[in-house]
């Protein structure tokens, strides 16, 4: 049934037609065959009657002219067979009739007949019993014998009581008919009684190959009428129908192929029904064309507000994969290629907390959307991404759920500035707390330095309390840096700016630990930016700074490890950025949060106070500048001091 539907139209119109056509064409024939045989048939069974005529009219002749006149003239018992005998005389009439019709069969058989020759075959003896047995008076009917059919029309031969003379008692027969024939066959026949049959057989092959021949001839001459009207009638409708359809739908592709715009128009050259269809079309074109604007203007507004948003949209189907992204949602993922999370990555993927997930949908299916659902998701890279997700069901034509759709708010720096924020509340805390801790040790601290500096002095050398009493001293000392540190942390000690150049202060810092950075092998690289421009800072200050940061981080690295300090110019907010960044072991999750409060440190006992990254901390915020620490476990720390190019930081106590 395919290739029958890849057909066209008209091959589907004309094949139908042509096989209807050509099977009422042959039935016609078939009829005609059938007819034309039946008149032949009847045309022989006409000559059949004609020539059982004429053998009858000679038997009654015989019967009743010549034999009984023979019988008068001729001495008693003689017979003459070719004069008296019936059948003697009908066999040879008709021998020379088949003279003219060879092909023409007479035959008159009896049973147990005189004359042996005329004894019934297979044939005669069907036709004798079902003219015994059914009384029929004659049969006609088409036989085959011997590869040839021929019709047969076959009587009965009855006895009549003129036959009882040379047929009954052989006594009474005539003397020379039992001398010739003899006493055992052809007698004792009873009247009525049917004794043979007489046929006329007429071949009927030359007639019926004729008729063939004929129906033959009339059905090529209609195959070859119905050939020429069927080029008639495909040229008529090819012109008529074919051609403006096949315009009409030329036209219609090449607006689907985009080759032709919905502007175009169909040529309508007349008003027929293909005029009419051609005339639906174009308003169909112009309802299409109405449609496809109104519908580029509504897909270009929400493009651009798809496209625009600065905040992640993205819409995933009911199993959860994601269909679409936009713009700003590759840049949150951190993803190039879109064909990366499209039809690839589901939502359950993105989020890293998967009971979030089962609790964001939850949520979803109770009220049909969610708003402002807080949770972290995972970028291409791995990386955690704090968001805000607000989303809701998407329903298709039906009603049913087939997805949804949500936008998705980075919120990673806000939290970032909360983080900071918190931070700097609790430093500032700790940092009054320090100050007043600082305020109140000193006085005593001066009290025991100054009394043991007296006791030392009076004490002899050798005096054992003098031992004591320089512990003492030393360990107030110790308390006194102590002290001096708080107040740096804590901002109470004076702040004096001048013009520096950050990269000489720098390197400053480097050469001074050049020992330390030797005797470990480690490689300093340092990449600066010809941008930056010099800046009003507190060289003391901001050397402890860098001092700070530096040692950290050759403490940090293994030997032969690698710093990378790197300053660039963000011109569009007036800042300068420097960054330390090592290859060392990196700072703990957990503890990264405690690194800038007093007195936390990961060292071992003796080898640092835990104020160090605290009262650098201290000095940037005093510069008006930002300090913040990246790291990850195994690849090493980066730290980032940000400070302002303006040349007015305020000397004196800040």
């Amino acid at each position: 049934m395919k290739p029958l539907r890849d057909m066209s139209l008209t091959t589907k119109f004309f094949l139908g037609i042509g096989f209807i056509v050509i099977f009422f064409w042959c039935l016609f024939n078939v009829l005609i065959y059938f007819n034309l045989k039946d008149t032949s048939i009847n045309q022989t069974y006409e000559k059949t009657d004609i020539l059982f005529s004429h053998i009858q009219a000679t038997v009654q002749y015989i019967r009743k002219k010549v034999r009984p006149k023979l019988f008068h003239i001729l001495p008693k018992d003689s017979f003459i067979p070719e004069a008296m005998s019936v059948s003697f005389m009908n066999k040879g009439i008709m021998s020379e009739f088949k003279k003219s019709f060879p092909d023409f069969e007479y035959r008159r058989v009896a049973i147990n007949p005189m004359n042996p020759l005329n004894s019934p075959n297979k044939l005669d003896l069907r036709y004798i019993g079902l003219f015994r047995n059914k009384k029929i008076e004659k049969i006609r009917e088409v036989v085959k014998q011997n590869g040839k059919r021929y019709f047969i029309q076959a009587r009965p031969i009855v006895i009549e009581k003129e036959c009882l003379l040379c047929h009954g008692d052989p006594a009474n027969a005539p003397v020379s008919l039992v001398r010739l024939y003899g006493k055992k066959r052809g007698f004792y026949r009873t009247p009525g009684e049917i004794i043979g049959v007489e046929s006329i057989a007429i071949p009927m092959d030359e007639a019926f190959l004729q008729i063939k021949g004929l129906v033959f001839s009339i059905f090529l001459t209609g195959i070859v009428g119905v050939v020429f009207l069927f080029l008639s009638v495909n040229y008529y409708i090819n012109i008529v129908a074919v051609k403006p359809i096949k315009d009409v739908s030329r036209f219609f592709k090449s607006v689907v192929k985009g080759e032709k715009d919905l502007d175009t128009r169909v040529e309508v050259a007349s008003k027929d029904e293909i005029g009419e269809l051609a005339e639906a079309f174009n308003r169909m074109m112009a309802y299409l064309k109405n449609s496809q604007d109104k519908m580029k203007g509504s897909e270009l507004k929400y493009r651009r507000i798809f496209e625009g948003s600065k905040d992640t949209i993205l819409i995933a189907d009911c199993e959860g994969f994601i269909q679409d992204v936009n713009p700003a949602g590759l840049e949150l993922f951190g993803c190039e290629d879109k064909s990366n999370l499209i039809r690839h990555k589901t939502f359950y993927d993105i989020f890293i907390n998967k009971d979030d997930y089962t609790d964001f949908l939850d949520r979803m299916k109770n009220v049909g959307f969610v708003k402002d659902y807080e949770t972290q998701l995972r970028g291409i890279d791995g990386g955690l991404i704090d968001v805000l997700i607000t989303a809701n069901f998407r329903k298709d034509d039906d009603g049913e759920i087939c997805g949804f759709e949500a936008i998705v708010k980075d919120i990673s720096e806000w939290k970032r500035v909360q983080d900071r924020l918190k931070e700097a509340d609790r430093l500032a805390s700790i940092g009054q707390l320090a100050a007043g801790l600082a305020h109140e040790l000193n006085n005593p601290l001066g009290i025991i330095l100054g009394y043991s500096g007296i006791l030392l002095k009076e004490l002899r050398e050798k005096d054992g309390v003098r031992s004591d009493i320089g512990v003492i001293s030393r360990n107030a000392e110790t308390c006194k840096r102590i002290v001096e540190d708080l107040l740096k942390f804590s901002r109470r000690t004076e702040t004096r700016p001048e013009l520096l150049d950050i990269h000489r202060l720098v390197d400053g810092v480097i050469e001074m630990l050049s020992y330390q950075v030797e005797a470990k092998g480690v490689h300093i690289a340092r990449k600066y930016s010809s941008s930056v421009p010099e800046v009003m800072l507190d060289r003391e200050k901001m050397r402890q700074v860098f001092m700070n940061i530096i040692v950290n981080a050759i403490q940090a690295v293994s030997p032969g490890g690698e710093i990378v300090i790197e300053s660039n110019c963000n011109k569009s907010q007036s800042r300068i950025i420097i960054s330390v960044r090592d290859n060392g072991v990196g700072i703990l999750e957990e503890i990264r949060g405690r690194i800038f409060e007093p007195f936390f440190t990961t060292k071992e006992p003796g080898e640092g106070t835990g104020l160090g990254l605290s009262v650098s901390y201290g000095i940037v915020k005093e510069h008006h500048g930002d300090i913040i620490v990246e790291s990850e476990v195994g690849r090493g720390s980066t730290f980032t001091v940000s400070l302002p190019m303006e040349r007015g930081v305020r000397s004196g106590h800040v």
